[in-house]
């Protein structure tokens, strides 16, 4: 991951005190969101949570633990849903030398007892323009109890960062990451963005050969068995707008702008969209700042075709990012970002949702948080469906020491 960072996001805190907040858009009823933690399964010192639901409906946790001076551990444990708690923590993986941060952090992928996990191993280079972590990955075939040797994800490659994991009908795990190979050889110093089946003979597909350093990707299941893609591109006069990828039949179909929004910024603003899909349907949210006006947005598009349309403006007046959502059947679009306050370094996870209508509810906040990079990016996954669904939230609590904490998020819509 790329070093360079925009100064827009290191003095944001003074910036927001400088824009007026918009009118809000029309809004119905106000979002009854209600948050009740519950006993995490992350240690002292824990961080970078991702959630992820197998088909069958079984939701994970991982998460990464420090051990010891420059040794990190990575767990995970299979959420209860009748009895809403957590099952006991359990070992994928430890190390040294592993590349530990806020923002890059590791991902897993569930299919029944099959589980896939992903970490990064190694750092910076040092000369601000290369990186030399990569991404491997362990399986288990018996609910996370025992794991494979690990493995890289790729042989061609030694610069893999931000991966996203999908599971596909017939058991194959699609990955897609930023790749840093063609840096150097014609590429002006670009990521590459880059695709393959986890663990099979197939060489890399070259996916978008310019996209932005640093954003995390999303992947979501398509109706045909097949996926969607997106995440931040890049252009030659450095525009960094959302892109889609749409795999299927094997192949790869060539990229195409998300969302026009105009962002023209010669720096990463480490800030990837994410997608969300439920009976056909696909929603997606992101961050921009064109025009100097930072900007949560969401749009939905049917996942056989997914050309978005209009983008619904979901934020305050204060958006930081760090988004997240989920599609409930019906269509109803449930989006969670960080806002920013006030006061310095002092935020919250807010909850809205965009009805089948195109109704925006008045915005819920579901967890005060820092809007420091210790405390990472919000997480989310559909436990209930319905008219009364209910969320699970992970993120990470700055503090000394720091940890991941969970919810249920109980929403009456």
């Amino acid at each position: 991951m790329r070093v360079r960072v925009s100064p827009f996001f290191i003095f944001s805190t003074c910036w927001f005190a400088l824009v007026p907040l918009r009118a809000q858009p029309n809004s119905a009823k106000p979002l009854d969101a209600v948050a009740k933690y519950v006993r995490s399964p992350a240690g002292p010192d824990s961080m970078g949570s991702s959630l992820t639901t197998s088909p069958e409906g079984v939701t994970w946790l991982s998460w990464i633990e420090s051990t010891g001076e420059n040794q990190n551990a990575l767990k995970c444990a299979r959420f209860d849903a009748t009895n809403q708690r957590w099952g006991e923590a359990l070992l994928i993986a430890s190390g040294m030398n592993w590349f530990v941060n806020w923002a890059d952090f590791p991902v897993m992928a569930a299919q029944g007892d099959r589980l896939v996990a992903v970490w990064f191993v190694g750092g910076h280079s040092g000369d601000h323009d290369h990186s030399s972590y990569h991404a491997e990955y362990s399986v288990s075939k018996d609910g996370g109890n025992t794991w494979s040797k690990p493995e890289a994800i790729t042989r061609d490659s030694t610069s893999v960062e931000f991966v996203a994991l999908q599971p596909l009908p017939g058991g194959s795990i699609l990955a897609a990451w930023l790749d840093g190979r063609d840096r150097g050889a014609g590429a002006h110093g670009r990521q590459a963005l880059y695709a393959r089946l986890v663990g099979e003979s197939q060489s890399d597909t070259l996916v978008d050969p310019s996209v932005c350093d640093c954003c995390q990707l999303s992947l979501v299941p398509t109706p045909d068995g097949g996926a969607l893609l997106a995440y931040r591109g890049r252009s030659a006069d450095e525009v960094r707008d959302m892109r889609v990828a749409q795999y299927r039949s094997g192949r790869w179909d060539s990229p195409r702008p998300l969302h026009n929004d105009g962002w023209k910024i010669a720096a990463c603003p480490v800030n990837g969209p994410q997608l969300a899909t439920s009976g056909g349907r696909v929603g997606a949210v992101w961050f921009t700042a064109a025009n100097n006006q930072a900007r949560v947005y969401a749009a939905r598009a049917e996942a056989s075709a997914p050309d978005f349309g209009d983008a619904t403006v979901i934020d305050l007046g204060r958006a930081l990012g760090r988004v997240d959502n989920v599609m409930l059947s019906d269509r109803t679009h449930l989006i969670v970002w960080l806002e920013g306050s006030e006061k310095e370094k002092e935020g919250g996870l807010y909850l809205r949702a965009i009805a089948r209508d195109g109704t925006l509810s008045k915005p819920a906040l579901i967890a005060p948080t820092t809007t420091a990079r210790a405390g990472g990016f919000p997480r989310i996954v559909l436990l209930r469906d319905g008219p009364q669904p209910q969320l699970l939230l992970s993120f990470t609590r700055d503090g000394q020491p720091r940890q991941v904490v969970t919810a249920i998020v109980a929403v009456d819509l």
